[in-house]
């Protein structure tokens, strides 16, 4: 994960992004990451940053992620998740853009779908460079209109010539969530 990428796509300030250097991300149990479901996956966090670190304001802040392979199938999960009531996240980029900034299988990607809400996601459909077929989504959690506590974005790639049916983005969709 390009942590400098990740910061310039949540509109964090220039100083926060001469800071990134010290965002570090450690491997955890998935049993304790945020992200469900994790079973299969290898799950990373970073420590409960400050202001000093990443934030637009005041609050605590805190990043997680998962991914893998399971019967063939390739996961992505990543969460940003403010931690303090003075922490605010705003998705300030298009989702197909984030999906290719985000996601392993994004960067590369091609016949990028347009944006459709499903359930209580933004989703797109794309091709990886592996040619794999794909689909990204958006969640976020509850806010004020003007930021939300969470922001979680996540891809499924089937191996090439497998479709994605619809059957399978609505279990992702449903699927796909952070832990409370």
């Amino acid at each position: 994960m390009n942590v400098l990428m990740m910061l310039v796509s949540l509109g964090l300030p220039a100083m926060a992004l001469a800071q990134a250097g010290i965002v570090e991300w450690v491997d955890i149990d998935c049993a304790q990451s945020r992200i469900g479901p994790t079973d299969g996956l290898r799950c990373r966090a970073t420590d409960k940053l400050t202001k000093d670190a990443l934030s637009t304001g005041e609050g605590l802040y805190r990043f997680w992620s998962a991914s893998g392979s399971i019967e063939q199938t390739k996961y992505y999960y990543y969460v940003a998740e403010a931690l303090s009531a003075e922490a605010t996240l705003v998705a300030k980029q298009d989702l197909p853009d984030a999906v290719r900034g985000r996601s392993p299988q994004g960067r590369g990607s091609a016949n990028m779908s347009d944006v459709r809400q499903r359930q209580d996601a933004a989703v797109v459909s794309f091709e990886s460079a592996a040619k794999e077929s794909c689909i990204g989504i958006r969640k976020t959690g509850p806010g004020n209109g003007q930021s939300v506590k969470w922001i979680l974005y996540a891809t499924r790639c089937v191996p090439p010539g497998q479709p994605v049916t619809d059957g399978d983005i609505a279990a992702f969709v449903r699927q796909a969530r952070i832990r409370e």
